[in-house]
């Protein structure tokens, strides 16, 4: 195929795949609001006041203003005079930190209106009510994936930019996250917490209900927390891979004959694939939990098969290119179905795991955590195993009919495009997995306001519905940690390789800086449990002194109570978390610093794959306790008073800051210490080549 056949087959995939996204968007919209105008008015709209809603807009404010400032600093006063060239570049980095700053903020919105939502729909069928939870997920899904791709394909037309100008919003948005994900995901466990120990603990206070403030806290922080990040993350985990393939793909032959970026062509058709995958799954109101979680799963099946014929038809016979690339995607997409299969094997409430850890609660409490953790042990190895495999093979596939240094570099390669080929599937994971936060709002509101009828009828219908969904927001996670470790190891590589020179220390630097990632990766998941642990009893005794204060009655003000958690809690994790905060930035430029390329990639090992392991853990342990609870609790043969259930109640206390607190949090932080090893290597190093010579000189 000549050059310009090749240019206009490019052009017309990627545009091809926007229309559809954009179409398929339009088309969730209009689903999204379809007869809400012609229901009654929800009774949602005037429950919790939006307190995170404006510390989210007044920290959007100060995040953009810092940016701006380190931009314009970074430009002007030369701080680094080969990071920006034009002011041209300047403006189209920082309207792309406002692209993400709007879309944070549609998030928040768009929780708050598919809540009501489902509150308006709540006695629809289960079938209408799943195509609704579909359309938000994949609302959610094609949006930032098509963001990342349009962001990135705008870097890579301009020759003027560097990997440093591109990285640099994507590095502001993975801080802004890390930053809000420690916040909401420690108060919302917080005061879960704290609302089940005022639960044991008190009997004058009103448990349930509007008067709770503790209750109204737990409630909306809960949805942030499961509804509002996990996608932005992965919109900064995309446009960071798309982005360092295609640097990796520029070192090669590929890219020098073709004149395209394949990454991109790739990226563009797995997202187009996904879309029909999307609307493949369906469900019936009386199928069983199996034929629930089969019928999901078929969209990934759907996907992946699409995929593999785009895939196939495009490079091989359309741009003729080898084979083996080919087999390198779909081996990729293949990551994600055997994530799949595990994460549904493992904790779903069906499954023998949950019904083994019901028995073991019938002996103690001691029994029920012992086995829990067990799990959680196995739940980490699979997961790796899987990765470890999957690696091994596509880089071997990727080292065919390559000759010398050439096989390293098409091996690296080919890893990049396994990358990006398994991360289109995370949409379809995301169309299900939405029903675990939107499910869990209705049943707390359920509990909170319905009547005894309404409860009957509906509390099965969402039980079921978040049931089937917690294995696809356990898979969302697996597929993230899975994402994380292929860019480690590519960010290592390409540290390594690109570095030139050795360190003051060199291996010995490694090993030791290596032991320090680990260590730094299980104080910060050490840390955070911690945090809940300590910050729910400082919630109880606040909720008790608001209702002493106002003569245990708070419905003239019912917003006081809330205030004051909030102000407790925001107070109490801003002491705590910035020196968590600060250390995760600071570290990986340190050992930078002392160790050199060595140190950093050592340091960077040592944290993200023992990240990995960690956080496979605690969200297999976490998610197999909520499971036993929640199918005990529909258990004819295990009745609610009895010690097995409390057993079981306080063993997904532990959990629930397993699995929704450590695992988020130390995915957020694996993908700063990536993005920042990346941007501010080449500065650190010339610092360390310099206190190099000095120590030598001393010496």
């Amino acid at each position: 195929m000549k050059l310009g056949e090749w240019f206009v087959m490019y052009s017309a995939i990627l545009i091809t795949a926007l229309c559809a996204v954009v179409f398929t968007i339009a088309l969730c919209i209009n689903q999204i609001t379809k007869r809400l105008r012609k229901m009654a008015p929800s009774s949602i709209q005037q429950d919790t006041p939006l307190i995170f809603r404006k510390y989210l807009f007044r920290f959007c404010v100060v995040s953009f203003g810092t940016f701006l400032l380190v931009v314009l600093g970074t430009h002007y006063q030369n701080w680094a005079p080969s990071l920006f060239s034009s002011p041209g570049l300047i403006v189209v980095v920082v309207f792309s930190f406002i692209v993400f700053l709007v879309l944070v903020i549609f998030s928040e919105k768009l929780n708050r209106h598919i809540d009501a939502r489902v509150d308006l729909l709540r006695k629809d069928s289960i079938s209408r009510l799943f195509r609704h939870f579909l359309y938000t997920g994949s609302l959610m899904g094609l949006t930032v994936f098509s963001l990342a791709g349009v962001y990135v394909f705008i870097v890579l037309e301009d020759k003027k930019f560097s990997l440093d100008v591109s990285l640099l919003p994507i590095y502001a948005a993975a801080l802004f996250l890390f930053w809000l994900r420690f916040r909401a995901a420690l108060i919302a466990r917080s005061s879960d917490y704290a609302f089940e120990l005022i639960q044991r603990q008190e009997s004058a206070l009103p448990v349930i209900g509007a008067l709770n403030p503790l209750w109204k806290l737990r409630l909306d922080f809960a949805a942030i927390n499961r509804f509002v990040f996990s996608h932005l993350e992965f919109f900064v985990l995309s446009a960071a891979s798309l982005l360092i393939a295609s640097q990796i793909e520029a070192s090669t032959r590929l890219a020098k004959v073709s004149g395209v970026n394949v990454t991109l062509v790739v990226f563009a058709l797995s997202v187009f694939a996904t879309i029909p995958a999307l609307f493949m799954m369906r469900v019936r109101d009386k199928a069983s939990p199996e034929t629930f979680l089969w019928n999901i799963r078929i969209g990934s099946v759907a996907a992946l098969s699409l995929q593999a014929v785009l895939v196939y038809f495009t490079l091989v016979i359309v741009f003729n290119l080898h084979i083996k690339y080919f087999w390198i995607i779909f081996m990729g997409s293949l990551t994600v179905f055997f994530l799949n299969v595990y994460s549904a094997a493992y904790v779903a409430e069906n499954h023998k795991t949950a019904r083994g850890l019901i028995a073991a609660a019938a002996s103690s409490v001691s029994t029920v955590v012992h086995r829990g953790m067990a799990v959680g042990m196995r739940g980490s190895a699979i997961p790796a195993l899987i990765v470890a495999g999957v690696m091994a093979l596509v880089y071997i596939t990727g080292i065919v009919e390559e000759k010398g240094e050439d096989k390293f570099l098409y091996g690296f390669y080919a890893l990049s495009l396994a990358l990006v080929s398994m991360l289109p599937l995370f949409i379809v994971s995301q169309a299900s997995a939405a029903m675990m936060p939107l499910a869990s709002s209705a049943i707390s509101r359920l509990k909170m306001s319905g009547t005894k009828e309404e409860k009957r009828d509906l509390m099965d219908k969402f039980r079921s519905l978040r049931s089937v969904a917690i294995p696809s927001f356990v898979l969302n996670s697996k597929i993230m940690f899975s994402a994380l470790v292929i860019l480690i190891f590519l960010v290592y590589a390409q540290i390594l390789s690109g570095a030139g020179q050795t360190s003051l220390f060199r291996y010995l630097t490694q090993m030791a800086t290596l032991l320090l990632g680990g260590i730094a990766s299980y104080f910060l998941s050490a840390r955070v449990n911690e945090l809940v642990l300590n910050l729910g009893p400082v919630l109880v005794r606040q909720t008790r002194q608001a209702f002493r204060e106002n003569d245990y009655n708070l419905q003239d003000k019912p917003t006081d109570g809330v205030d004051g958690l909030w102000k407790i809690a925001n107070s109490y994790i801003t002491r705590k978390i910035l020196p968590l905060f600060l250390g995760t930035m600071l570290l990986p430029a340190l050992v930078c610093l002392v160790g050199g390329a060595h140190g950093l990639t050592g340091y960077l090992i040592g944290f993200g794959f023992l990240s990995f392991l960690n956080g496979n853990s605690w969200l297999t342990t976490g998610a197999a306790w909520s499971s036993a609870r929640h199918a005990a609790e529909v258990d004819t043969y295990v009745t609610r008073r009895t010690a097995q259930f409390e057993a079981l109640v306080q063993a997904d206390m532990v959990g629930d800051s397993m699995h929704e607190a450590v695992a988020p949090i130390l995915a957020s932080a694996i993908l700063v210490t990536v993005i920042a090893s990346v941007l501010f290597t080449p500065a650190t190093l010339l610092v360390h080549e310099k206190l190099r010579v000095f120590v030598l000189n001393f010496l």
